[in-house]
């Protein structure tokens, strides 16, 4: 079968795909100012009118990517809940922590996105992180309160341990050989050990 066939036989959404996860690879790459039109359309293997049929202007294009993977790492996150287990004292949020590292490898393109937002970016990216992050910190004040009624500061802490973990990600996307699974989890695991234990 040509490419010409190929380019005939696609569906629309098929397409539509297509030209999302060619944008993506770009901006994953180089930034959203890699991915012109000219630059997508060559990637693609089709003409750029395409991209305006489908997004209406390179603009739609980028927050059609952007709505796409938030809803991926959305999706990704809520199966992470749901599949924590229970463990006793902090060992819920150790098994919560362990679950998004194993979506981040799982996806790397996706959470790089966010944790990474590339050069350029528009500010629907931004407007969709800053959910995202309200969502995890709200999820995390409840973990947190859960666990220890008597936090003095539930708001805070969370924060604190919003930034901890985006750290951590960063460090398991940027650095893996080093920032392995192994140490990371160790490492939450110990900070999750002394906040049960009884003060002294």
């Amino acid at each position: 079968m040509t490419s010409g066939q190929l380019r005939r036989r696609m569906t629309a959404e098929a397409r539509r795909g297509q030209i999302l996860d060619v944008t993506h690879a770009i901006v994953d790459a180089e930034g959203f100012h890699a991915a012109t039109p000219n630059r997508i359309a060559g990637e693609a293997g089709i003409n750029r009118s395409l991209i305006y049929q489908q997004f209406g202007d390179p603009a739609g294009l980028f927050v059609a990517l952007i709505d796409r993977e938030a809803a991926r790492a959305g999706a990704q996150f809520a199966e992470v809940i749901s599949e924590t287990t229970d463990s006793g004292g902090g060992g819920g949020l150790v098994s919560s922590f362990d679950s998004v590292l194993r979506a981040v490898d799982a996806h790397p393109a996706t959470w790089r996105l966010f944790l990474f937002p590339p050069q350029g970016a528009p500010p629907e990216l931004h407007e969709r992180l800053a959910r995202a992050q309200a969502v995890v910190r709200g999820y995390l004040v409840g973990e947190l309160l859960r666990v220890y009624p008597d936090l003095p500061d539930p708001e805070y802490t969370a924060r604190m341990v919003q930034a901890a973990a985006r750290e951590l990600l960063q460090l398991r996307l940027s650095d893996p050989d080093a920032a392995t699974h192994e140490r990371l989890h160790a490492l939450v695991r110990s900070f999750a050990v002394r906040a049960d234990s009884p003060s002294r």
